[in-house]
């Protein structure tokens, strides 16, 4: 792997693991729980669970030097973008952050998942081979959703307000996921589409 993506990705995992951290601490003091009592209430949110996929990834490639899969890091791809997308669409506007809620709240729904695309498209599709299997970058996003699901059933809380039965009925909240399954298997296709078509640039140094 070309030194300078080595350094990028340090720093951007640097970047996710921070905020994490704080996250962590602003729940901590917010809610007077202990650590394991955020973590558990964090760990509901694909938000959170799919930026602390991403700031773990990148730590091992710096850590390592080494790439992940054109899969795996169309999976965090894809799903950092409906991460962004979802929540400026549908969620921003129930949120009136301040401080490190504020600058937590815009590393996980916009900085990051811009961090993501960018290092996706300059290092992931830069030389190495690029057999894209679009369907299989669903199976986080559906893990999630079944997760999600039954976490919501055992305690009562579903921490999207569209996914709540309470609040609407099983078959808006059934549509609901069909309709965010299908937007992302249509962003997987395009994605993909794009990977494919990225030339293949070798690092500095190399024929």
């Amino acid at each position: 792997m070309d030194q300078r993506f080595r350094i990028i990705a340090g720093v951007f995992g640097a970047a996710g693991a921070a905020a994490l951290v704080t996250q962590v601490g602003i729940n901590m003091a917010r809610d007077s729980v202990g650590l394991l009592g955020a973590i558990w209430f964090l760990a509901s949110f694909f938000t959170l669970l799919t930026n602390t996929l991403v700031a773990t990834s990148f730590v091992w490639i710096a850590a390592t030097g080494r790439r992940l899969s054109y899969d795996w890091m169309s999976t965090l791809t894809v799903s950092m973008i409906m991460v962004g997308g979802v929540y400026h669409a549908m969620l921003a506007h129930l949120h009136n952050f301040e401080g490190l809620s504020r600058l937590t709240d815009q590393m996980f729904h916009t900085i990051m998942p811009a961090m993501v695309l960018w290092f996706w498209l300059m290092e992931t599709t830069r030389n190495a081979p690029r057999r894209g299997r679009p369907l299989l970058w669903l199976a986080w996003p559906a893990v999630y959703a079944v997760y999600m699901l039954v976490r919501g059933a055992a305690t009562g809380w579903y921490p999207y307000p569209f996914f709540d039965p309470a609040l609407a009925s099983w078959g808006a909240v059934t549509q609901m996921l069909v309709v965010f399954m299908g937007g992302t298997a249509a962003l997987a296709f395009v994605t993909d589409a794009i990977g494919q078509r990225m030339p293949l640039r070798p690092p500095p140094g190399n024929a």
